[in-house]
């Protein structure tokens, strides 16, 4: 499994406008990317920090995604404020919950 996060920053007003555009236009888009786990967006409004993290089946689904996530990106940070970077990672873990929704991706993928 792999994970892409994306780290935006802006003010208040902006992470009002970044929230109301993932739910909107971002969440449907990427609900139709092949090999998409699962997606969460998070915000620390105090902070003025928001997070979206996607979690993809295999290394090839992130990165097919790419052009995707940039277009998206772009579009995000000029018609909210916020600006945002990614990161990808491999994901590890040891948990029974982690290994439960393993089972559940390879069963959907089947």
């Amino acid at each position: 499994m792999f994970a892409r996060i994306g780290t935006w920053q802006g003010s208040p007003e902006d992470l009002k406008n970044w929230v109301a555009r993932a739910g909107e236009v971002v969440k449907p888009k990427v609900q139709q990317q092949p090999g998409l786990g699962a997606a969460y967006w998070l915000v620390d409004r105090e902070g003025e920090k928001g997070l979206t993290i996607t979690l993809w089946e295999s290394e090839e689904a992130m990165r097919a995604s790419e052009e995707f996530r940039s277009e998206s990106q772009t579009q995000t940070s000029s018609a909210t404020g916020a600006g945002g970077r990614t990161e990808r990672f491999e994901v590890f873990d040891h948990t029974k919950g982690a290994q439960r929704t393993r089972q559940r991706l390879l069963h959907r993928s089947t």
